[in-house]
């Protein structure tokens, strides 16, 4: 899969199917939070738009505040749904935006950790390691979509031509 379709679908799959892709031995696995469905419909709508503002301050009065609803009714309507408590949902979320923007750019930490909305790049690294098992540097190294290189090795004759070789591989 990384070969054919790349690092992130391939990440994205082993995430669904809740399997390794390559990692290190200790590295937790992730399996992504999908917005979940309550029956009324309320919750949806809110725990969109707050994964959609990751990068900015959120707090569960917020929160509580776009669903209509006070904090405390709030806070209960959704550990009922989630089986979470509004912040872990959030850091997870925040967690899971970081993971995204390692394997897919080469963002400083530190651009990272604001895009996340983790603040500061020591923030990011603690709550990685804690979650993850490792720092965000060595997980994009497992993770990250290495860019594809092309090389021509030339024929004996050295003039290039049709006898060249073009070889591509992905850097792992």
């Amino acid at each position: 899969m990384r070969r054919d379709l790349g690092a992130h679908v391939a990440n994205q799959l082993a995430r669904r199917m809740v399997v390794p892709t390559h990692r290190q031995g200790g590295q937790a696995q992730f399996v992504d939070l999908a917005v979940p469905v309550s029956d009324d419909g309320s919750l949806g709508p809110v725990l969109q738009w707050a994964t959609e503002h990751l990068a900015r301050p959120l707090t569960v009065d917020d929160l509580a505040k776009r669903a209509g609803m006070s904090t405390r009714t709030f806070f209960r309507h959704l550990q009922a749904v989630t089986g979470t408590t509004p912040l872990k949902r959030l850091l997870n979320q925040h967690l899971a935006r970081a993971q995204i923007l390692l394997e897919t750019t080469d963002l400083p930490i530190e651009k990272i950790s604001e895009h996340s909305g983790l603040g500061t790049a020591v923030n990011l690294r603690r709550h990685f390691i804690l979650r993850v098992g490792v720092t965000p540097t060595d997980y994009r190294h497992a993770y990250h979509a290495a860019p594809t290189r092309t090389r021509t090795r030339r024929s004996a004759g050295g003039a290039g031509g049709p006898n060249d070789l073009v070889c591509a591989w992905q850097l792992s």
